[in-house]
């Protein structure tokens, strides 16, 4: 019997499924658009599954076959079923905006900590706290200003790291990482090419590589310590966008962790360098 609400009847049934099923579920609820508008050979592909894979998964979700998954899966996103934040609607009032975008952002940040294996989120600081040199990657306006703030809150910490969001860049100074180095990943949807690119080329120089991405995504398969989000993208232009936000929480509960860890010669130096910052802000705040 099919569900009328798929979305969250995936979820529900995750536990369920065959790995190879549940790898097509997670690809899925990571990308929602992209499901409804894919082949079968290409959500195959993106799942790293076969063909077959994804029409045991439509059936095992209650579908015919694929043709009656997407048209259930259209069904549900037209339907307002709450797989990402609410839609904001033309006709509400300024105060149901903020509500609604405050609302998606809370829920997001909350979804996000509570998906996170705390395993991983350790393994995570204890490679970044003992690190030669920490690389940022990303790209765009969500991703790379994102690696560009965890750069700047890392170095804050003593750590020699730096970010970068262009391609090229990314690629060279990935081939120059070695062994003690860190090289980190951000992308929400991480089909990046430069970023997977630039992440293999660091692991191949002995790198210790983590990534900050959407379950199933092509990046989580590359890297060493995949930090595992389950955050859609926007449905519209009118839905809230909460990956960047999840995010920059993320990066900031490691930056925390890796203080937590700070040798006493690291915080006095920290403290040293926060008092020289703060002897300029009156002279900065007249600029």
């Amino acid at each position: 019997m099919s569900a009328p609400n798929l979305i969250p009847h995936i979820r529900g049934a995750l536990a369920n499924l065959r790995p190879a099923e549940r790898k097509v579920a997670e690809m899925v609820l990571s990308d929602v658009d992209f499901a409804m508008r894919a082949s079968i050979t290409e959500l195959a592909q993106r799942a790293d599954v076969s063909e077959p894979s994804v029409t045991r998964f439509c059936r095992a979700i209650g579908a015919h076959g694929l043709r009656d998954f997407k048209m259930q899966l259209a069904q549900s996103v037209a339907g307002g079923v709450p797989y990402a934040s609410t839609a904001v609607a033309r006709d509400d009032d300024v105060q149901t905006l903020m509500d609604k975008v405050g609302e998606a952002a809370v829920d997001g940040i909350t979804h996000a900590c509570a998906a996170l294996d705390p395993a991983v989120v350790e393994s995570a600081i204890a490679a970044l706290s003992s690190a030669g040199r920490v690389f940022f990657f990303g790209v765009g306006s969500g991703s790379g200003l994102v690696a560009q703030d965890a750069a700047l809150r890392f170095l804050r910490l003593d750590i020699a790291a730096t970010a970068f969001t262009d391609g090229h860049l990314q690629r060279l100074y990935a081939g120059l990482m070695e062994p003690g180095d860190v090289a980190f990943a951000i992308s929400h949807s991480g089909r990046s090419v430069e970023v997977n690119e630039s992440i293999q080329i660091a692991k191949e120089r002995g790198a210790t590589t983590i990534a900050l991405t959407n379950v199933g995504s092509r990046l989580a398969w590359l890297v060493d310590i995949p930090l595992l989000l389950r955050v859609p993208s926007p449905i519209d232009p009118n839905t809230p966008g909460v990956s960047r936000l999840v995010h920059l929480c993320i990066m900031d509960a490691l930056a925390i962790g890796v203080a937590l860890k700070a040798r006493p010669k690291t915080l006095e130096k920290m403290r040293h360098a926060k008092a020289r910052l703060s002897s300029h802000e009156p002279e900065a705040a007249g600029d």
